[in-house]
C-alpha cells in the first residue's frame, strides 16, 4: 500500500475510533466524505482493490452517520449496498462481515428482527479481530433483548465485557454493563438495573449519555417515577440535538410523549407525539412513524376519557382499529400492535361495545409475554367487560389479577419513594373498580374497592435501613451547605454577594439530594403488600371489640365528595356533596392558621382571623361530619389527597373526642405499653428545651433527654428505633417538591424523612412538635408523600404532627399534657384531644396512625 494510501486508512480509522467515543455525526460525516474525494485520486494510481477496501470502510462510516442524523432509510442502504460491492471487490471476509454488521444494526432500528439476526451472525462468523466484535455482540445483544431472549443476551454482553477488559477499551465496558442492567430491567429486577446502569453512566464519556438517560428513563417509568422518567428524557433529548442522533432523538422524544400522557399531560403528550411520527415518517422509520401514531391516538383518547366521553369514544375505537390494521403487517412491530390492540380494546369497552372490545383482547399474545402496563390494562379492559356486562365476579377477578400483577412489582421496590411512585400503575384499575361500585350505590363495594387499592401501595418497601455508605456521604454534605445557607440567613447577611452564596449553597445542597435519592432506588424491597381491610370484617371485629369508633372513609370520584360510615352496627353511603366547597374551606384554614401562628399579629387582626378560622371549621364541620351521625364518638378516617391534611382534630364537634387520621385503613396492633422514651430538642426554638424537659419530666428518669450539641441528626436517627414515645421539638419543613427531603431542624442540622426510611418504628409513638410535617405531597396515582407518611409506612404506631405552622407558646402548653396522657394509658388520639380541648384558638395538631380496636 503507498505512503498516501496508508495515511488515508490511517486517518479513516481515526475517524471511526473518534466516532465512537465522541459521537459528533455532523462533523464526522464530512470527514468521511472528504475522505471518499481523496480516495477518488487515489483510484487511478493504485489497484481496485486496495482502494476499494479503504471505499468500504468509509462507506460503512458514512451509511452509520447518516443514519443518525435522521436520513431517509433507502439512502442508508444505498450506501451499504455500494459498501458491500467495495468489501467484495477487496475479496476481505472481514470487510463483508462488517457490512453485515452495519446493515444488522440497521435493520434492528428498522424493527426486522428477523433479518437483524441473520445479519449479524453473518457479522460475527466473519470477524476474527475481537475489537471489531464488541459493538456487534453489543447490537446483537440489544436485538435479542428486544425480542425477549434474555438469557442468550446476557451470553452475548458478557461475552463483549470480557473481551472489552482484556482489550482494555473503556469505551464499550460501560455500554456492556449498561445493556446488562437492561437485561435485569426485562427480568424484572428493576434496581439492579437502575444500579447497573448508575454504574455504567458514571464510567461512560459524556457523549453517550443521551442513550443511557433513555434507557434509565424506561426503567423509571416502570417503576413509577414518571416524573423522574420524563426529567431524564429531556436531558437525553438535549444531549442528542447536540450531538447529531437524530434517530435516537426521535426516540427519546417518543418517549417522553409516553410519560407525558401517563402524567394525564395529555394536550402535551399528543402534541409531541405527532410531531415525533411527522418526523420519523420523513425519515422512513416506519415502525417508529406507527408507535408515535399510537402514543398520540392514546395521548387523544385519555383527553377524552378525562373529560365527558360522549359520542368521542367510537371515533377513537374506529381509528385505533385501522392503527391496528395498519400495524398487523408491518414487519418488527409486534409491541406496537400489543399497544394499539389494547388501545382499541378499551376504547369500544368504554363505548359500551363490550363484544367488540373482548375481541380484540382475544388477539392478544400470551399475557406472560407483555410488558407489566400492557398486561396491567388488559385487565382494566377484562374489568371493564366484565362489570359492563352485568358479571360483576368476572369483573372483580380481573381488578384483583391486575391488583396481584402490580403487588408483585412493588414488592421489588425498597425505598418509599419508588413503592409510592409506583401506584401510578393502578389509576385506571382503581378507577375502574371505583366506578363500578358507585353504580352499586351500596357501601360494602366502595369501601372494598378504596381499599383494594389503597393497601396495594402502603407500607414499607423494606425492614431496615439501605447500607450506602456513599448516600450517607451525600446527605450529610447537603446537611452541611443547607445549614451554612441557614447561619448566612441568620447572620443578618443581606449583600448580594453573601444572598448569592446562600443560593448556590441551597442548589448545590439540592443537587446532592438528588443523587441520594437516585440510590435509594437501588434498594430492592424485603418487606410485604399488606392484605386490604373489608367492610365485612372490620365490622366484624368492631362488634367483637365492643368498640363504638367510627369508621370514615372518604373519597374524592368525578368533582363529588362520598363517605362510606362504618361501625359495628353497619354500613352506609353518604354523598356530602362536591368537592370543590371542602377544598376551599381547607384552603382557609390552612390561611388562617399561617396567619395565627405570628407571634406579632396585632391584637384586633388577631380576633378577626380567629373569627374566620373558626367559622371556616364551623363549616367544614357540617359539610364533612354533620351528616354522617358521629357525634360523641371516637372517629377513625381515612381519606387521601388534601383531606388527609385537615386539622380534623380541630372541627368543633371533635373537641374531647379521639379523632385518628390516615390515608388507608390500617390496623394496628393494640398491644402497646407507654413507657419513658425520647425527648428532643431541636434548633432555634425559644421554648423548645423547656418543652423537651417538661416532656422528659413527665416520663419520669428512665426518660433520654437530648437538647444542645447533643441532639444531632445521627443520634436522633439512631435513637428514634425502639422508643416506646418520641418528642421532637424543632422547626419543621415540609418540601411540596421534594418530600423525601422534609425535615426537623436539630443541632448540626435538618433531619431528613429520606434518612428514616427503613427504620424499624413499630414500637413507637412519635410527637413532632413542629410546624408542617403532617402535611403532605401527593403523587401521581393518589399516594401522599412527607416525613409523617414515611413514619408511618416504618411502621409508626401513631404520629402527632401538625398540619400548619404551631406556635411555640402553643406547644410549650400543650405538649406535655397530651404526654400526660400517654403515660396515663390514654391511645394517642385521645390524648391529643385531651390536651387541646381547652385551648383559645384551634391548635392544627393531628393523630395519624392505624385504626387499634
Amino acid at each position: 500500500m503507498s505512503d498516501a494510501l496508508a495515511t488515508v486508512r490511517a486517518e479513516v480509522d481515526e475517524i471511526r475510533s473518534h466516532a465512537r467515543a465522541h459521537r459528533q455525526f455532523s462533523s464526522t460525516l464530512s470527514r468521511y466524505e472528504a475522505v471518499l474525494v481523496r480516495l477518488d485520486a487515489l483510484e487511478a494510481e493504485r489497484t481496485a482493490a486496495e482502494v476499494a477496501a479503504v471505499r468500504a470502510r468509509v462507506l460503512v462510516g458514512i451509511a452509520a452517520c447518516a443514519s443518525e442524523l435522521g436520513a431517509d432509510r433507502e439512502v442508508v442502504l444505498a450506501r451499504l449496498a455500494a459498501a458491500a460491492a467495495m468489501a467484495l471487490r477487496a475479496g476481505s471476509t472481514e470487510l463483508v462481515a462488517l457490512v453485515h454488521a452495519s446493515l444488522g444494526l440497521q435493520l434492528l432500528r428498522s424493527g426486522d428482527h428477523d433479518g437483524a439476526r441473520a445479519e449479524l451472525d453473518a457479522a460475527l462468523d466473519g470477524l476474527a479481530d475481537e475489537a471489531e466484535m464488541l459493538p456487534v455482540l453489543l447490537n446483537r445483544g440489544s436485538l435479542l433483548l428486544e425480542t425477549g431472549a434474555i438469557d442468550e443476551a446476557v451470553v452475548d454482553l458478557r461475552r463483549c465485557l470480557e473481551i472489552a477488559r482484556t482489550l482494555g477499551d473503556e469505551q464499550v465496558l460501560p455500554m456492556a454493563e449498561h445493556n446488562l442492567g437492561y437485561a435485569h430491567f426485562l427480568g424484572g429486577d428493576l434496581p439492579a438495573a437502575l444500579r447497573a446502569m448508575d454504574a455504567a453512566a458514571a464510567a461512560a464519556p459524556p457523549e453517550h449519555a443521551g442513550v443511557g438517560l433513555m434507557d434509565k428513563a424506561a426503567v423509571l417509568y416502570e417503576a413509577g417515577l414518571l416524573t423522574d422518567a420524563e426529567a431524564a428524557l429531556r436531558t437525553a433529548a438535549g444531549i442528542l440535538a447536540a450531538t447529531g442522533g437524530a434517530r435516537d432523538l426521535l426516540d427519546a422524544e417518543l418517549e417522553q410523549a409516553r410519560c407525558l400522557a401517563g402524567l394525564a399531560r395529555f394536550a402535551e403528550a399528543e402534541e409531541l407525539a405527532d410531531r415525533v411520527r411527522d418526523r420519523a415518517r420523513r425519515a422512513g422509520h416506519g415502525v417508529m412513524a406507527l408507535r408515535a401514531e399510537v402514543v398520540g391516538l392514546d395521548s387523544r383518547f385519555g383527553l377524552v376519557v378525562a373529560g365527558d366521553p360522549g359520542e368521542g369514544l367510537l371515533p377513537l375505537a374506529r381509528a385505533a382499529d385501522e392503527l391496528c390494521a395498519r400495524v398487523h403487517d408491518q414487519p418488527g412491530a409486534d409491541r406496537v400492535l400489543i399497544d394499539a390492540r389494547l388501545l382499541a380494546a378499551e376504547a369500544w369497552a368504554r363505548a359500551g361495545r363490550f363484544a367488540e372490545s373482548q375481541g380484540r383482547l382475544r388477539a392478544l399474545p400470551p399475557r406472560s409475554s407483555m410488558a407489566l402496563g400492557a398486561r396491567v390494562r388488559s385487565e382494566v379492559v377484562a374489568a371493564l367487560c366484565g362489570f359492563g356486562t352485568g358479571s360483576r365476579r368476572a369483573g372483580l377477578a380481573a381488578v384483583r389479577r391486575g391488583y396481584r400483577l402490580l403487588a408483585v412489582q412493588r414488592q421489588q421496590l425498597g425505598a418509599v419513594e419508588a413503592v409510592t411512585a409506583a401506584a401510578v400503575h393502578g389509576i385506571r384499575l382503581q378507577g375502574v373498580d371505583i366506578d363500578a361500585a358507585l353504580s352499586s350505590a351500596a357501601p360494602d363495594p366502595l369501601f372494598d374497592a378504596l381499599e383494594r387499592g389503597r393497601a396495594t401501595f402502603a407500607g414499607s418497601g423494606r425492614v431496615r435501613p439501605p447500607d450506602d455508605q456513599h448516600a450517607a456521604e451525600l446527605i450529610v454534605s447537603a446537611r452541611r451547605l443547607m445549614e451554612r445557607a441557614r447561619l448566612l440567613r441568620s447572620d443578618g447577611v443581606t449583600t448580594e454577594d453573601g444572598l448569592m452564596r446562600g443560593v448556590e449553597m441551597h442548589r448545590d445542597a439540592r443537587r446532592l439530594q438528588d443523587l441520594a435519592r437516585e440510590r435509594t432506588w437501588h434498594s430492592g424491597g424485603d418487606g410485604g403488600v399488606p392484605a386490604p381491610a373489608t367492610a365485612r370484617r372490620l365490622r366484624t371485629e368492631l362488634r367483637a371489640a365492643g368498640s363504638d369508633r367510627v369508621v370514615l372513609n372518604l373519597t374524592m370520584s368525578g368533582g363529588h365528595l362520598r363517605a362510606i360510615r362504618l361501625d359495628g352496627s353497619g354500613a352506609r353511603l353518604v354523598r356530602l356533596g362536591p368537592l370543590g366547597p371542602a377544598l376551599e374551606l381547607a384552603r382557609r384554614v390552612r390561611a388562617d392558621q399561617q396567619a395565627l401562628a405570628n407571634p406579632l399579629l396585632p391584637t384586633p387582626l388577631r380576633e378577626v382571623v380567629r373569627s374566620s378560622v373558626q367559622a371556616a371549621l364551623r363549616r367544614l364541620d357540617t359539610l364533612l361530619l354533620a351528616p354522617l351521625d358521629v357525634a360523641g364518638r371516637d372517629v377513625y378516617v381515612a381519606a387521601r389527597d388534601r383531606l388527609v391534611s385537615l386539622p380534623w382534630a380541630a372541627l368543633p364537634s371533635r373537641r374531647g373526642l379521639s379523632t385518628v387520621v390516615n390515608s388507608w385503613v390500617a390496623r394496628g396492633d393494640s398491644d402497646w405499653s407507654p413507657g419513658p422514651g425520647l425527648s428532643v430538642a431541636g434548633s432555634g426554638l425559644v421554648h423548645a428545651v423547656a418543652e423537651a424537659e417538661q416532656v422528659a419530666a413527665v416520663w419520669g428518669s428512665g426518660a433520654r433527654l437530648l437538647t444542645g450539641a447533643d441532639a444531632t441528626c445521627a443520634a436522633v436517627a439512631e435513637a428514634v428505633e425502639g422508643a416506646p414515645v418520641v418528642h421532637v421539638a424543632a422547626h419543621g419543613t415540609h418540601e411540596p417538591e421534594n418530600p423525601m427531603f422534609s425535615s426537623l431542624q436539630l443541632a448540626d442540622g435538618p433531619l431528613f424523612a429520606h434518612e428514616l426510611d427503613g427504620r424499624d418504628l413499630s414500637r413507637s409513638v412519635l410527637v413532632l412538635s413542629a410546624c408542617d410535617v403532617g402535611s403532605a405531597s401527593i403523587r401521581h396515582g393518589g399516594e401522599p408523600l412527607g416525613l409523617t407518611s414515611v413514619l408511618l409506612r416504618m411502621g409508626a404506631r401513631a404520629v402527632i404532627a401538625s398540619v400548619a405552622p404551631l406556635r411555640d407558646d402553643v406547644a410549650v402548653r400543650v405538649m406535655p399534657v397530651l404526654h400526660q396522657g400517654l403515660c396515663d394509658g390514654l391511645r394517642p388520639g385521645a390524648a391529643l384531644a385531651r390536651a387541646v380541648a381547652d385551648e383559645p384558638e384551634p391548635v392544627p395538631l393531628v393523630c395519624f396512625g392505624p385504626l387499634v380496636l
